[in-house]
């Protein structure tokens, strides 16, 4: 019998501490998934670089390096389907949802194809409010998770699309690697993109489960904003510093962070 393509590649990022966790999840799932599912695991912070095929659909790349974006990048350059789904170690998929998954992707004509995530500790609830993701593409981005984002890998290829590894968990700007990587597919290259209006996994919606460095976080809101250079980037910098957060953060010092970010990120490309 002649196996179908692979149509999705799920690819997860996590480190070597909860290696052992995610391959054990995966593996497992991926025996009840359909085959045209394949999982590639980037694993970072390990002993030695190498690459490995632990099963037929599951394929392992070790990293001695670390950095969220570039583990991102590092997964899709191992993807050998047609869609990427950008994923993180701790992975719950609602497995009885994902052939339909595969069935939407096949017969779309979406270059980015956006996936409701819903929330672990609620099932009955959602990661976010879905309802305000019907805006102008340059809006979404600015709430847009990685976890959501279905890429077609042919468009993200032609057009050179990766994360920009300066920004992400285990840099010193660690966020808004996610809304760079829509923004630079969506508004500045133009990607049709659309919404697959089911939730097909979930994540922890419990703050206390959410590690968050708020500081450096408006350093990389900052960085995103030099990044982009829309027009209404001032706007955007302006709802950052005097919406109420609760972050423990005062307004002068979010304007301050962000202010670092957005020069760090001048500097860099003027060199």
């Amino acid at each position: 019998m002649i196996s179908k393509p692979l149509v999705l590649t799920i690819a997860i990022s996590t480190v070597k501490g909860d290696f052992d966790g995610v391959l054990e999840y995966i593996v497992r799932v991926s025996n009840r998934l359909p085959r045209r599912v394949g999982f590639v695991i980037v694993s970072q912070l390990e002993d030695v670089d190498r690459c490995y095929n632990e099963t037929d659909s599951v394929k392992v790349v070790f990293s001695t390096q670390k950095g969220l974006s570039r583990s991102r990048n590092l997964a899709f350059d191992n993807c050998r389907a047609t869609w990427v789904w950008f994923q993180d170690g701790d992975i719950c998929l609602i497995e009885s949802r994902i052939e339909a998954l595969i069935n939407f992707l096949e017969s779309s004509q979406f270059d980015i194809v956006l996936c409701q995530v819903g929330s672990l500790e609620n099932k009955a609830e959602n990661f976010k409010d879905y309802s305000r993701y019907s805006v102008s593409p340059t809006l979404l981005s600015f709430r847009i998770s990685s976890i959501e984002i279905i890429a077609r890998s042919a468009f993200l290829k032609n057009n050179k699309i990766k994360f920009d590894e300066n920004l992400g968990l285990g840099t010193q700007l660690p966020s808004c690697e996610e809304n760079l990587f829509f923004y630079d597919a969506v508004v500045r290259n133009r990607a049709r993109y659309g919404r697959y209006a089911t939730n097909v996994c979930l994540h922890t919606t419990m703050p206390e489960n959410r590690s968050i460095d708020y500081k450096r976080r408006y350093k990389a809101r900052g960085y995103l904003l030099g990044r982009m250079r829309s027009i209404i980037s001032p706007l955007v910098l302006a709802w950052w510093t005097i919406r109420n957060t609760g972050d423990g953060v005062s307004r002068v010092s979010r304007f301050s962070l962000m202010l670092q970010g957005y020069l760090r990120c001048i500097r860099r490309l003027q060199n």
